[in-house]
């Protein structure tokens, strides 16, 4: 469906929609990052691996995580859209087909 056939209040909820799911796949995101990232700190912090835990590569893990949450549900999000969009073209058609075999009659 092309976006010149939605109505501004659709897109406007379109949207909001997306900004939520990526703001939620953020917040996942960095979750995983900061749990995973402390179980590395402590299983991984002996030894020749130290190097690896500087205050840098932690900052890179957790927004690297953060960006791959907010990409998951941005794209999850954006299938169910457009799955909507859809369904809601395929209703639209089939009133129209509807309409115009009953009015032929």
């Amino acid at each position: 469906m092309p976006v010149s056939n939605i109505s501004q209040e659709r897109l406007a909820e379109i949207n909001k929609q997306m900004l939520q799911a990526g703001a939620i796949g953020m917040l996942k995101g960095t979750l995983v990052g900061l749990v995973t990232g402390y179980f590395f700190n402590y299983r991984y912090n002996h030894g020749p691996n130290t190097k690896f835990f500087s205050r840098p590569y932690k900052i890179w893990y957790l927004v690297s995580c953060g960006i791959v949450g907010l990409s998951f549900s941005a794209e999850t999000a954006r299938m169910r859209i457009t799955r909507d969009l859809a369904e809601e073209e395929n209703i639209r058609r089939n009133q129209f087909f509807s309409e115009e075999i009953g009015g032929r009659k």
